[in-house]
């Protein structure tokens, strides 16, 4: 629970400061993956009084394999923390708590922090304004964070993340290093074929060195031509590696993260962020890699321009470093800018797919003009942005192209200087040869100027990407849950939620019981939180208050896997994916037999539709389901539910989109669909509730009552009021009003 209203008291009892800051240390620790327990830090680092001062945690922290530092901030700091979050408060008295997260935009409340505090028997964070919680916390913070190797696989998506993929394979990056290497020995073939025929061969005129150099020339073109082509392999075969590496990490996270993350965020968005890899990957193995590769060269040739000429190496230097400058000035524009076009694609991309999925209903309202102009401006604001992104692009080669031409024409030219005021010529063949150099030294921060746009383009689509890789998994996902077999007893004790963002709770504190092998009705109008319940039970949201049993055992502590499936789930909208009929019911058991999917089908009344099909179960379902009407379509959610024989089955308006004959034939077999499971059944049609054991009226996100349909009908005015609503047609008179009180708010 929320305790919005905790006394600031609570936070100066003096003994609340025992053990708080190691225990505030274990919580924060296991957010990061690091499993640590107070008695353990204790004994092994010889704790004396149960705690550990400020320093010996950050000590305890490192040891520990964490990075941990103390600092000071204020409460407009708080906010900004992102993903430093949790972090250990100190509070005045000595005791600590752990900052959770903060909340800057619940609508109708002032900024709020919440905490948690170690010593604490109760779950329940705890939530502060800015007022009461400075008035027991002066600003010190620890902050935590793992301190991951390169090569650690559960390190958080970044840059980092993919170094370790590409630097996994010891051997192919030992090769890559040696092919490195090895053509940064050969580029000295060209310096040296420049300045021998021109200084020695031209000069003295002998046709025995030019026959010698050509030879040794060719041999060593060879030798490049082998070692290059080995390290594009080498490079390509990294690429495609972390290519399906990266691939398999994203989408397992995607799956894993829970749905409040896709009902906030808009498909296009998500799609986007997904797709914006290809970037990094481009930018990776192409740019970052093959500049890091060349830079061996630096290596090589340095010592030898230096031997050449200190004067010219010094002028070729301050030259890189104006442009490295000029770089580092540039940046946060470039930034900005880049920013701001990525922005505005995502808004373009997030329009098209919302285009692509209600095409329908573009076309059935006649939209089409209103979402081209939509698009228009979409695509003006792409223009805008990468058109202001390009001038400041043009603006950076603008300044660095004279000083490139410098390093290389300069060159000359300081030669000369030098042979005039220190009569000292030197050979034509040695400035040539320095000039290719400098050409193979520049080439790194060259190449930073040419694609200092892709740089940060690169770094954006890391922070996209990082959105969806590093965003916490949905919880139960660890493994370790619970999966005995399901009996079906289900129970709600004081069960309370609310959506994010939202002010009212959707579930109110309601109670329940549902025995085991019985049939439970829901009903209520719409709002009432009918829906709420079944998401709660296939673990969709974990932030719910108050006790859900399955059989005895915690919902939060069943494994998700196991829950989800275990139990059938039939929604009034149903996604079927691509495939045949046949493919879609065995969805849930890919093993299945002919004779078990024709017999889902019977149950779910589906078989006469199929059976008048040409190709029968054969029948290839297109994307969308376009080519089933909805009640075909309900019809095959319902045999998919079946085939996985689950335990618990739970039909929300399963059976709203049927028409009159499909309903008969699901109903006629809803004793059969039940026999052996626990049958939850959620409709606005009372008359698929009549044959329930027991059935919940919900009103507000609250149990109104609950009893057999002849009781509500005795006693529960809005259970009567909506069945003579629906049956006034059999009556001869009318509703009265007042039996069916209005509602002045719903609770989703």
């Amino acid at each position: 629970m929320l305790n919005e209203n905790a006394p600031v008291e609570a936070f100066q009892e003096p003994k609340s400061a025992t053990g708080s800051l190691l225990g505030s240390l274990v919580i924060v620790a296991r957010h990061r993956g690091v499993h640590l327990s107070v008695e353990q830090l204790i004994r092994d680092h010889q704790l004396r009084g149960g705690d550990a001062s400020v320093p010996e945690t950050l000590k305890i922290a490192v040891a520990a394999g964490l990075r941990a530092q103390a600092t000071r901030l204020r409460w407009e700091d708080l906010f900004n923390m992102g993903t430093a979050l949790p972090a250990i408060i100190m509070l005045r008295n000595g005791a600590a708590m752990v900052l959770q997260r903060t909340e800057a935009k619940l609508p109708g409340w002032p900024p709020v922090i919440v905490l948690r505090d170690p010593n604490s028997t109760e779950e329940a964070p705890l939530v502060l304004d800015e007022a009461r919680f400075t008035a027991v916390w002066d600003g010190d913070v620890i902050l935590v964070k793992r301190d991951y190797r390169l090569r650690d696989e559960d390190r958080p998506f970044g840059i980092g993340w993919l170094a370790g993929q590409l630097l996994r394979d010891k051997r192919v990056v030992r090769d890559l290093t040696i092919c490195a290497v090895l053509l940064g020995v050969l580029a000295i073939a060209p310096v040296m074929y420049w300045r021998v025929m021109v200084d020695r061969v031209m000069y003295y005129g002998s046709m025995s060195t030019f026959t010698m150099i050509g030879v040794a020339f060719l041999v060593l073109l060879v030798f490049e031509t082998i070692f290059g082509h080995l390290r594009r392999y080498l490079v390509n075969f990294v690429t495609a590696r972390v290519d399906a590496k990266a691939w398999t990490h994203l989408f397992n996270k995607m799956l894993n993260l829970p749905i409040d993350f896709f009902e906030r965020t808009p498909t296009g968005e998500i799609i986007h962020d997904m797709y914006e890899f290809y970037r990094v990957r481009s930018f990776l193995t192409g740019q970052l890699f093959g500049t890091l590769l060349d830079s061996f060269v630096l290596v090589i040739f340095l010592p030898i321009m230096f031997m050449f000429s200190t004067i010219m190496t010094a002028f070729v230097l301050a030259l890189c470093l104006l442009i490295c400058i000029w770089l580092v000035v540039m940046l946060p524009t470039i930034r900005r800018k880049v920013g701001r076009a990525v922005a505005a694609e995502t808004a373009r991309g997030t329009h098209l797919v919302e285009a692509v999925h209600g095409i329908r209903a573009i076309k059935s309202l006649a939209l089409d003009a209103r979402q081209r102009h939509e698009w228009d401006v979409h695509v003006a604001r792409v223009a805008e942005a990468r058109f202001d992104e390009g001038c400041t692009s043009n603006w950076v080669q603008t300044v660095v192209h004279p000083m490139q031409v410098l390093m290389t024409n300069g060159v000359i030219a300081v030669a000369v200087y030098l042979a005039l005021v220190n009569h000292d010529t030197m050979y034509l063949g040695a400035i040539f040869a320095f000039m290719i150099m400098t050409q193979r030294v520049t080439m790194p921060v060259v190449q930073a100027a040419q694609g200092i746009v892709q740089i940060d383009e690169a770094r954006t689509a890391v922070n996209a990407l990082s959105k969806i890789a590093n965003a916490p998994p949905e919880e139960g996902r660890s493994g370790r849950g619970i999966r005995t077999p399901f009996v079906g007893r289900i129970e709600f004790n004081e069960v309370m939620f609310r959506y994010p963002g939202s002010i009212a709770p959707a579930l109110d504190r309601i109670s329940f019981t549902i025995p085991e092998g019985s049939i439970f009705g829901i009903v209520g109008r719409s709002g009432s939180g009918k829906t709420t319940v079944t998401r709660l039970l296939q673990a969709l949201h974990s932030n719910y208050q108050g006790l859900i049993k399955i059989d005895g055992n915690d919902l939060r502590e069943i494994d998700v896997d196991h829950l989800r499936s275990s139990l059938g789930v039939v929604l009034q909208e149903n996604f079927l994916f691509r495939g045949t009929i046949r493919d879609t019911i065995a969805a849930t058991k890919p093993d299945a037999t002919f004779e078990e999917v024709v017999e889902a089908a019977r149950l779910a009344g589906a078989e006469e539709f199929i059976e008048r099909l040409p190709a029968g179960y054969e029948t290839y379902i297109q994307e969308g389901s376009t080519n089933l009407s909805g009640g075909q379509r309900q019809r095959l959610a319902i045999a998919r539910a079946l085939m996985g024989n689950p335990r618990i089955l739970m039909l929300d308006e399963a059976t709203s989109a049927l028409d009159a004959d499909s309903e008969a034939i699901v109903n006629a077999n809803l004793m059969r669909i039940a026999q052996g499971r626990t049958l939850i059944i959620i409709s606005h049609r009372l008359s698929a509730l009549v044959a329930a054991d027991s059935i919940c009226v919900l009103e507000r996100g609250s149990v109104y009552d609950i009893g057999s349909h002849e009781q509500l009908l005795q006693r529960c005015d809005i259970y009567a009021g909506l069945w003579h609503l629906q049956h006034r047609h059999l009556q001869n008179r009318p509703v009265p009003h007042e039996v069916i009180p209005l509602r002045q708010d719903a609770a989703q």
